[in-house]
């Protein structure tokens, strides 16, 4: 009953004129990963005599309400050439429940109104966060019709929701792709409307990945690959996926992977536990099976720093690798994801591998600035320096990649970066003359998995400012350890590569993190020594003189 009444609450703050907010708090909020909450709202047409606000007002209700009933009721307030032309579904602004709309006259008389954004869901269900001070502005030009009665005859495509309605007829979705040497899951996050969703998905999945991501993943599934006549039914925990003829040139191992990134996809939702591919109406018989994962984590270890030694952490003892000549110094710990994979650190200038045999460390990387490294799953160490701003490089066995990244908004130099389980993603965190930014980057690679190529960044995170470190918690998400504007604390934050922020937890004091899997996995390092685990609602420790603790990647 709470929800129901939040979102007529919602509803009615359309109809609200008050002024717009021009300060105030950050707020983090994200959409539910549930698929079946939809609330269904059914909205009144247009009442005779209504005025120009009125008619946008009713408008605004009934569009939001249009996935109950197809826009049918919102297109009564459009002329008809307007209810022709307008395009519900080209994008979905989202905008804050915090900040309501405002509505005012232009000189022309239309109605103009103003709204706090808070993101932009793509036809495609990619969604793009919107910064914090980011408003949304568009205007309704209205005529009386042939009964004197106004209607909308000029709008923009697209829908105005409120992130309250948004969350409760979104969801997010999960499309897989693979990695280039199709050992790996790649999860590309999305939106969908809730009562289409997995049609929307297997579209989308169909269609491609992100074209931010594209150049770094493949796919088992062939171009023209589309639904069948009978599309996809769902009935005692098994979707039923109809295909056309195009599936059938997919032979041998390929069919096992065509199988695995459809049946990830789909099983993503509470009442699906199976996937049945049919061509029409047969049974499309796979034969193999490929037991592919979007997370490989395995069994990490816990190296943290005590007393200028990095050790290992197990079972509430922390036991002194055997390395010898390792600088006091030593912090920024990074390790890879076998027991006998690359240990890396950075002295003063230098980035150095500590080998964990009694060998002495070597140094790898040295400048101003060292970028707080990252180990992948192929054992490459990622790093860069100051002097270098836009490069970021790996090594491995001796053998140096040096990978250019075009970073936004004028450029500026990398901080840290943070490559993704299966290795085909990075978070790169950087900043600019004025502030520091979070971006996702795919990572392209040759048939060794050598890293070849840096692609385009997009930008996530919108609505933090000072973020000290960052890690992996699953397949599309991270933990951020930063602070909002205004804000001196830092909090941890999740932070989804395609969707709005959420606070995880306030922290007091907190320096570094690292996490396996989920957030009840965060670690953290205080500056007072203390090493920290996630434990239910709080934190329990670990050492009290510790620091830099890393789990793998």
């Amino acid at each position: 009953m709470r929800r129901l009444f939040t979102l007529l609450l919602a509803l009615m703050l359309l109809a609200a004129c008050t002024s717009l907010p021009t300060e105030g708090p950050v707020n983090a909020t994200r959409a539910p990963t549930g698929t079946n909450q939809t609330v269904g709202f059914h909205a009144a047409g247009p009442r005779e005599g209504s005025t120009p606000e009125e008619i946008v007002q009713g408008f605004l209700t009934a569009s939001a309400a249009g996935l109950s009933d197809d826009f049918e009721v919102a297109r009564q307030y459009l002329s008809p050439r307007a209810s022709e032309l307008w395009r519900p579904l080209e994008v979905v602004r989202i905008y804050s429940d915090s900040r309501p709309p405002v509505t005012t006259r232009t000189d022309t008389e239309a109605v103009r109104l103003n709204l706090g954004s808070e993101g932009s869901l793509l036809q495609n269900g990619r969604f793009e966060a919107s910064r914090p001070d980011a408003v949304i502005t568009t205007e309704f030009s209205l005529a009386r019709n042939a009964d004197g009665e106004w209607r909308i005859i000029d709008l923009d495509n697209g829908l105005l929701m409120s992130s309250t309605l948004f969350e409760s007829q979104y969801s997010q979705a999960v499309l897989h792709f693979l990695t280039s040497d199709s050992q790996y899951l790649v999860p590309d996050l999305r939106w969908f409307p809730q009562n289409t969703y997995a049609t929307f998905a297997a579209r989308e999945l169909f269609l491609g990945p992100s074209p931010w991501l594209a150049d770094a993943v493949r796919t088992a599934i062939p171009p023209g690959t589309a639904l069948g006549s009978r599309g996809i039914t769902i009935s005692g925990g098994t979707a039923a996926v109809s295909l056309n003829d195009e599936v059938l040139s997919v032979t041998g191992y390929q069919r096992a992977l065509f199988s695995t990134q459809v049946e990830e996809t789909l099983t993503l939702l509470p009442n699906v536990q199976n996937v049945e591919l049919l061509v029409e109406g047969t049974p499309w018989e796979v034969g193999q099976t490929a037991d592919l994962s979007p997370y490989p984590l395995g069994d990490p270890r816990l190296i943290v720093n005590v007393g200028g030694r990095p050790s290992l952490y197990r079972d509430g003892s922390a036991v002194s690798l055997r390395m010898s000549d390792v600088p006091e110094d030593v912090e920024s710990l990074a390790v890879g994801y076998g027991d006998d994979s690359s240990i890396v650190g950075i002295s003063g200038d230098s980035l150095i591998t500590l080998p964990n045999s009694g060998a002495a460390p070597v140094t790898l990387l040295q400048g101003p600035g060292v970028v707080r490294p990252s180990v992948d799953i192929y054992d490459w160490v990622w790093s860069g320096t100051a002097d270098r701003p836009g490069v970021l490089t790996a090594f491995k066995d001796g053998e140096r990649v040096d990978l250019a990244v075009l970073l936004p908004r004028g450029g500026g130099t990398i901080d840290s970066v943070h490559v993704s389980r299966e290795g085909a993603r990075a978070i790169i965190v950087w900043r600019s003359e004025t502030a520091v930014y979070m971006s996702a980057v795919a990572i392209i690679r040759g048939g060794d998995g050598a890293p070849a190529a840096i692609g385009e960044p997009i930008e996530i995170g919108a609505g933090l400012e000072q973020i000290l470190d960052v890690a992996w918690i699953d397949e599309t998400t991270v933990a951020a350890l930063a602070t909002l504007p205004g804000g001196t604390s830092p909090g941890i934050y999740s932070v989804p590569i395609g969707g709005s922020i959420t606070a995880i937890t306030e922290v007091n004091g907190a320096v570094s993190i690292t996490a396996g899997a989920g957030e009840r996995s965060l670690i953290l390092a205080t500056e007072n020594g203390q090493v920290l685990e996630r434990s239910g609602g709080g934190w329990r420790l670990l050492l009290t003189d510790g620091s830099s603790p890393a789990l793998s990647g």
